[in-house]
């Protein structure tokens, strides 16, 4: 299997970067995968929201582009790539720097900041790129693009662990092709204005004044005008200073800016000119000298130390420092055509060696060589797969918590286990996983998982997950079809109002979300940001699968859902029911009824009553119990059964009910009903528990579908009256009590809907 091929497009995503040295070395590298042994791996590029959109010529270069920073581990391994490890914040990529599992490979220009003066003029500025500096010291590989790089880099952070592979900078193919296919050019001695050529832009270091000034001190030698063409943006200041040098107003002599051109007219600028003068302080490479080996044209340059590398013609150099020493340099390439046509055959190799194909070879095939080899790849294939939950856990009172409890219980003979939560300690004693405390992602990120699971549900359990996978993103396994509730908790209502707004495209009243909170007539089902940020998404049933992909085209992974609660055979005897009806005093010849969950006004529990009331009217001796907290809702219970004259006959609890009353429930219940909203594709725990009880229950048709219901379940409208679930329970009476009818129905069920299925499909869903 392949390793999955991960890169920071950042440089490519912000303006100050995409379009200049970085860039364009970067997408180059990128382009040129496909013709390398790497060309099979999958690549994903990363990419950050608050740099906008990555470029449409950019796109392409990838097979994926991801804003998810938490990805799972596959069993090929991983490789991560930045591109430009000293531009941009490294908290986004702190998952594949601290991850010992990842091989890293970083690209690296220069350490000018950290070598010319006054580049980094604030405290903070320079602790950040020292904070750069050190990170840098994690990565396995590092491809310089000059040997002077290198040096500085071996004499920054000490010997790496591996010897860098210098690449060179990458010319675009496209500079190439424009030259090849351009008919031969007339000499630029021949042209009226002659002129001489140079690259740079804002950054002083580039020392263009000292071109202007060369090139003023020529034209004054000469007593004609020579002109010097400029490319480059300079901010108002800077461009001041430069026209000071030419000694003329903007537009009124020699000197001429462009900025903003397309490579066509860079290819003229530089076809066209009696040489290109590239008078740089430092550099870490300089594009312009290759691309102007492209385009036939010779090069004068500074005796910068990445210079040196390219320039080895002693003649056509010269210090930064001293423009004068230039001047007769320009005079003679300007009078001495023979030279000037040695220096093009000299310096004309230059073009086939930084050719972004060369590049782009020296680079992959050095990934592709330390793959195989690689500790780290070896360790992701051969040792037990180690992953971190987030989740809420058992003292939680939640069907999350539980759910998560049992999903580990059965994934530790598979799995390293690390839980993250929030709930209350102690968690228990004699734990099958490893308790990693409360939610925190700067310990979470910087551990060795193949996986970081978020598990989301629709309660305020759940806010210290939403905010990591919001981050960070990665795996999700989703228990709620709509997040109403606890977007409202999270944001507050003043921004839920701006976040369902945003959402629907209109302005949203309060009203209206009061109606969402009680789950009647949602427009959205306030998923969007968990679908952005979920790779791979998890979901449980096949109805909201569907849902999403026909909403959101998005293509959910599916792992079935599973009861919290599992009996034996024993368990469900006549006497081993008997017995639970005993321990809650349950009277012989009752029909007892149970709801089972929170009561709600939106679990219909007004329909359960007076549904019970008709059941003792035909002579059914009907006791409806709530299992599960009434509290803040009792006084209205008592009130509609009251009011139905059913009051001896309906109960209820005020608080979470313990798991052992919770069982005895669903073994001594002849029949539940479970009508809650669940919304599209909803699962319900409590009709999971009852499936697996194998106890008859009443619940709406799109409920049963989703929760894959055998036939013991019976069905109503999910817009019900009282009389149809009364009509149901009936029905069930009159069937007798013996659940043993139901043994190879429920036995069914329990094949795919167990956790040991659940974790061998969630294994599978992340390829670990």
């Amino acid at each position: 299997m392949d390793p999955v091929i991960y890169a920071d497009l950042r440089c490519l995503q912000d303006s100050l970067y995409q379009f200049r040295g970085i860039g364009y070395h970067v997408s180059c590298l990128l382009r040129q995968r496909h013709r390398s042994p790497c060309a099979s791996w999958k690549l994903v590029g990363l990419v950050d929201d608050a740099f906008g959109d990555l470029p449409q010529r950019y796109s392409w270069l990838v097979d994926e582009i991801s804003p998810v920073w938490n990805p799972t581990i596959s069993k090929g391994g991983a490789v991560f790539i930045d591109g430009s490890p000293m531009t941009h914040s490294p908290h986004l990529t702190t998952r594949f720097m601290a991850n010992p599992t990842f091989l890293s490979a970083a690209v690296i220009y220069d350490f000018i900041p950290l070598d010319w003066p006054g580049y980094l003029p604030s405290a903070s500025l320079r602790a950040d790129y020292f904070s750069k500096i050190a990170r840098l010291r994690n990565f396995d590989l590092y491809f310089p693009t000059s040997e002077y790089s290198a040096l500085r880099l071996a004499q920054i952070i000490g010997t790496p662990p591996a010897p860098p592979v210098v690449t060179g900078a990458s010319v675009r193919s496209t500079l190439y092709d424009i030259m090849r296919r351009r008919p031969v050019r007339r000499s630029p001695y021949e042209t009226e204005r002659p002129y001489f050529f140079s690259l740079g832009g804002g950054d002083r270091r580039k020392n263009t004044e000292a071109a202007v000034a060369a090139v003023r001190e020529l034209n004054a030698d000469q007593g004609r005008r020579i002109g010097l063409k400029v490319v480059g943006h300079y901010d108002e200041a800077y461009r001041a200073d430069i026209m000071q040098a030419a000694g003329h107003a903007d537009g009124a002599g020699f000197l001429e800016f462009r900025s903003g051109v397309d490579d066509e007219t860079l290819a003229d600028l530089y076809s066209g000119a009696i040489a290109t003068i590239c008078p740089s302080h430092i550099e870490g490479f300089d594009l312009p000298v290759i691309e102007s080996a492209v385009c036939g044209t010779p090069v004068i340059a500074s005796t910068c130390g990445a210079h040196l590398e390219l320039v080895t013609q002693k003649d056509a150099l010269f210090p930064s420092s001293d423009y004068r020493s230039l001047v007769p340099i320009l005079r003679r390439i300007l009078l001495d055509r023979t030279w000037r046509e040695e220096l093009v055959r000299e310096q004309a190799p230059m073009a086939d060696r930084f050719h972004e194909e060369r590049v782009g070879s020296r680079f992959w095939s050095a990934i592709a060589a330390a793959t195989p080899t690689s500790s780290k790849m070896n360790r992701v294939r051969c040792r037990k797969p180690k992953v971190a939950f987030l989740s809420p856990y058992p003292p939680d009172q939640s069907g999350v918590a539980i759910f998560t409890q049992l999903t580990i219980e059965d994934a530790t003979p598979h799995l390293n286990v690390d839980l993250y939560t929030d709930a209350p300690r102690p968690l228990g004693y004699q734990l099958p996983f490893r308790d990693a405390g409360k939610i925190n992602s700067s310990v979470l990120l910087r551990n060795d998982y193949d996986g970081i699971i978020s598990v989301i549900g629709n309660s305020h359990f759940h806010t210290p997950v939403f905010e990591f996978l919001e981050e960070y993103g990665g795996p999700c396994i989703l228990h709620d079809s709509r997040l109403t509730h606890i977007y409202h908790h999270r944001l507050g209502t003043e921004r839920f109002l701006e976040f369902a707004g945003s959402i629907l495209g209109r302005s949203v009243e309060m009203d209206e979300v009061q109606a969402w909170l009680a789950d009647r007539e949602s427009p959205s089902l306030f998923v969007e940001r968990v679908l952005k940020w979920a790779k791979p998404l998890i979901v449980h049933t096949a109805p909201y699968q569907a849902l999403l992909r026909e909403r959101y085209s998005v293509e959910a992974q599916l792992a079935t859902f599973c009861p919290n609660v599992f009996f034996t055979e024993e368990d469900l005897t006549q006497s081993s029911r008997a017995a639970a009806r005993e321990r809650l005093g349950i009277k012989d010849g009752v029909f007892l009824v149970s709801t089972f969950g929170f009561v709600a006004r939106e679990k219909k529990f007004e329909s359960c009553i007076v549904a019970a009331e008709m059941l003792r009217g035909w002579k059914i001796p009907a006791e409806l119990h709530f299992v599960g907290s009434a509290e803040g809702i009792d006084a209205e219970i008592a009130r509609i059964a009251n009011q139905y004259g059913i009051s001896a006959h309906v109960h209820w609890g005020e608080s979470f009910i313990d798991s052992g009353t919770y069982r005895d429930f669903l073994l001594a219940s002849d029949a539940a009903i479970q009508l809650g909203k669940y919304g599209p594709g909803q699962a319900s725990g409590a009709l999971a528990d009852c499936i697996s009880a194998a106890m008859p229950c009443v619940v709406s048709d799109e409920l049963a579908l989703a929760c894959d219901a055998p036939h013991y379940i019976l069905t109503v409208p999910r817009r019900s009256s009282p009389l149809q679930v009364a009509e149901q329970l009936a029905t069930i009476w009159e069937s007798g009590k013996d659940r043993a009818l139901n043994r190879e129905a429920r036995l069914h069920y329990l094949e795919f809907h167990n956790y040991r299925y659940y974790v061998q499909r969630l294994r599978e869903i992340l390829d670990i």
